[in-house]
């Protein structure tokens, strides 16, 4: 980790608080109240490796620190950096403020897309998000946004630019205006009985679309890693495609999802279609569908929108099994990024609300890549995670 890595979040910081200072005055700033936040999530993988070669070992994968609370009476803030395997990047850096029925959010943030990219990282059910979730969905950008929820009913809309650091670095940075894109998500969370408590079984139905213009024709790269990642750090890819020239993109998100007691499932389906300046035009797609069931009879938590953890009922902690299948295709008008069909296996141990163990079992299974072979490895991860 070095300070010319650093230095532009720790920059970054420096002007937010600047900004705060400027907008508001001592009187409102005076008595602030904030957290300290993290959390640190250390893995261990194992792969029956078929035709690529993979790492065996112990990865960091998340060291997140980093501060939230209320400002004054109408606005809050957060500031978080994450540390992992070989790298320093941004995550939350925004303010938000009350405004009419719902609230005003400023700074970077993730893009509304997706409901398993939604969901933070301490309450994932497995590991790693599916791939189409990891490939699809934008995840953190610098804009604006406003959201309402309600009881039953949510949206969110936001007109975004880069996320934090995509400036650094020749290979990465756009010569003419920033990237502009625009997203709006919409949720119906119906419950299903007159009953309204946390364990009344509910319906989630949501949908995005993100349209986003490149500025200049620009080389946009879509890949993942088996949706499990390896000792090396970094993890080693096996869907991989870049597609040039490309002027905009144009996203759509489905999804569904179904929570009753201990009992919870989703499904999600994620497409983006490309238009280039010169060439064939790809759409890439794909989709996943999921269950978990809590063994010891605790609910998942939820609110309109999103899914959140499980809190142990007793000093014995709780026990949940997960089972997920996924699907993604990046192989279209003549682009053969691959097409992998995974299946994964997973069970946690929640000690607390804030400390949970996690293992997971992955089948994979990759096909149709350019010059590559078929190949089918098999990945066994663990990981110990703890949040405050």
């Amino acid at each position: 980790m070095t300070t010319r890595r650093i230095a532009p979040y720790l920059s970054t910081t420096a002007l937010l608080g600047a900004g705060l200072a400027v907008a508001f005055p001592y009187e409102a700033l005076a008595n602030p109240e904030f957290d300290i936040r993290g959390r640190l999530q250390m893995d261990y993988h194992m792969i029956d490796e078929d035709e690529t070669d993979f790492v065996d070992g112990f990865n960091n994968r998340r060291a997140r620190l980093g501060m939230d609370g209320s400002i004054d009476e109408h606005w809050d803030g957060r500031v978080e950096i994450n540390v992992a395997e070989g790298s320093v990047s941004a995550a939350d850096f925004r303010l938000r403020r009350s405004l009419g029925p719902g609230r005003l959010w400023l700074g970077q943030y993730k893009v509304p897309q997706g409901l398993n990219q939604l969901t933070s990282s301490n309450d994932y059910t497995f590991m790693e998000r599916s791939s189409v979730s990891n490939i699809i969905p934008d995840s953190r950008r610098i804009g604006i946004a406003y959201e309402q929820t309600g009881d039953e009913l949510g949206f969110k809309t936001m007109f975004f630019g880069r996320s934090l650091g995509d400036d650094e670095g020749d290979d990465e940075a756009y010569t003419g205006d920033q990237p502009k894109g625009y997203a709006v998500r919409g949720v119906y969370a119906p419950f299903l009985t007159a009953s309204r408590h946390n364990e009344a079984p509910r319906l989630h139905l949501g949908a995005s679309l993100v349209y986003e213009d490149q500025d200049e024709p620009h080389e946009l790269g879509f890949s993942d890693r088996p949706e499990l990642r390896d000792g090396d750090g970094g993890g080693t890819r096996l869907l991989d495609v870049d597609v040039s020239d490309v002027t905009d993109t144009t996203k759509l998100g489905l999804e569904a999802a179904y929570i009753a007691g201990p009992l919870s499932a989703e499904a999600e389906y994620l497409t983006v279609s490309m238009n280039r300046d010169n060439g064939d035009e790809p759409t890439f797609s794909g989709w996943h569908v999921q269950g978990s069931y809590v063994l010891t009879g605790e609910s998942r938590t939820y609110s309109t929108g999103g899914f959140g953890g499980v809190t142990p009922s007793g000093s014995g902690g709780a026990w949940e099994l997960a089972a997920r299948y996924s699907h993604m295709d990046l192989n279209d008008s003549g682009f053969a990024g691959g097409e992998q069909n995974n299946v994964t296996l997973g069970i946690n141990y929640y000690a607390s609300s804030n400390l949970r163990f996690m293992g997971n079992v992955v089948f994979a299974d990759v096909k149709d890549r350019n010059g590559e072979p078929d190949e089918s490895p098999t990945l066994v991860g663990a990981r110990a995670q703890y949040n405050w």
